[in-house]
């Protein structure tokens, strides 16, 4: 036998019907598995929300803090001709969240300022870490590249310079409801009943047999053939023996598999139409802890790579990128009115400030500060500090000390 009869022959043996039903499994990657709702939704809510969140450039001062806009903040909110900042930040969040490593190049002009940034797909450029511990981008040209032109945005990682794949790592949990979900399209697709046994008294011959199994399909396959009676003849009898799709759990599987995946990617399960534990009281809360034990982490390694590497040296201790989460952490109208009244009756927020936050436009006065004139000092509550003298008794000592 030759290479190629055998190599004909392992295939053949490997796409028959009987070994491939049996051993085939779904293959998962980043790409597939954008058609498990589940996963589409979280990597939606994630790179959708990022994307929608205000950024803003401050410089440091005396007082504080101020608002800046310059060439790096307008590199960000239009990176390039075909896309703007929502776009870019969708981008870097997919890469991440599908294959850990979300990826954009930098383009600098002459005085090593940004100008562009392109942005790169994640299985087009390869982190590479030299022996001497020094950091290097490999693009699809095979172009190496230096780590400050590259923005990147990195899941969890155990080596320190690149993410772990969420799909790879999570791989056999997401095979397992590909396989449910294919196996409920198998199901409905023939008809809704499930497969049985049928029993023939005697040995067929090959073509009988053949032509008796493709009789059956068609005649038990398809939704055109649900409920339709089977002919069966020469003495065949067909026994079920499959159990229903509920005695399975199937509907329990699919259910928790949809928890599994919102676990994987820290969102919340109400927040991908999973409503079975939701209740009123507390879905204002998750969407917080959303925000601070999910997001947060995703915005603080974008903010650091933009000080990084969209900041010069001479810049980068005076200018820093700031996402504004104010309008995620809100809460309801209630909970805000008492909050922002409390920190006006206290003198720690004026009344543009708060006109501020709830996006209305400042008016004159309003920046002045005010407390409340019944309050005073603990120490003059216990007695340790002595008042001062009023303006009128100074006045009449004066005048008694003028007269004598």
């Amino acid at each position: 036998m030759t290479s190629a009869e055998f190599e004909s022959a392992v295939n053949n043996a490997l796409l028959s019907d009987t070994v491939s039903a049996n051993t085939a499994r779904p293959v998962i990657t980043e790409e597939i598995s954008l058609s498990i709702s589940a996963v589409w939704a979280c990597v939606r809510i994630l790179s959708e929300t990022v994307g929608s969140l205000p950024i803003h450039l401050y410089r440091r001062t005396e007082k504080g803090r101020e608002k800046v806009v310059n060439v790096c903040i307008y590199v960000l909110n239009r990176p390039n001709e075909y896309c703007g900042r929502f776009a870019l930040m969708q981008h870097l969040m997919i890469g991440c969240t599908l294959w850990g490593n979300g990826y954009a190049r930098i383009y600098r002009d002459k005085m090593y300022r940004p100008e562009r940034i392109e942005l790169l797909h994640p299985t087009e450029i390869e982190p590479i870490l030299t022996h001497d511990n020094h950091l290097f981008y490999r693009d699809k040209t095979g172009l190496f590249l230096p780590p400050e032109d590259i923005i990147h945005l990195k899941g969890v990682s155990t080596n320190g310079y690149k993410g772990l794949s969420p799909i790879q790592v999570h791989r056999s949990n997401l095979g397992l409801g590909v396989s449910a979900q294919m196996y409920g399209e198998r199901f409905f697709n023939q008809g809704g009943n499930m497969s049985g046994v049928f029993k023939y008294p005697s040995t067929l011959k090959p073509e009988a047999y053949q032509r008796l199994k493709h009789d059956l399909i068609a005649q038990s396959t398809g939704l055109h053939n649900a409920h339709t009676p089977l002919l069966l003849e020469g003495g065949m009898t067909y026994e079920r023996i499959s159990i229903p799709p509920e005695d399975a759990q199937f509907i329990a599987t699919r259910k928790f598999q949809k928890t599994e995946i919102a676990t994987i990617y820290g969102v919340p399960p109400h927040m991908i139409a999973d409503l079975e534990r939701a209740t009123n009281n507390n879905i204002e809360h998750q969407g917080m802890e959303f925000v601070q034990y999910c997001l947060m982490s995703y915005v603080i390694r974008l903010e650091e790579e933009f000080n990084r590497k969209l900041l010069r040296d001479d810049e980068f201790e005076e200018f820093y990128f700031l996402f504004s989460l104010n309008g995620l952490l809100r809460g309801d109208a209630k909970t805000r009115s008492e909050y922002y009244k409390n920190m006006n009756l206290v003198g720690a927020m004026s009344a543009n400030e708060i006109r501020a936050f709830e996006d209305m436009n400042a008016y004159e006065g309003g920046d002045t500060y005010f407390v409340q004139a019944n309050m005073q000092s603990v120490k003059v509550a216990l007695g340790q500090t002595a008042p001062a003298p009023t303006t009128n008794n100074t006045t009449e000592n004066d005048d008694t000390n003028e007269e004598e």
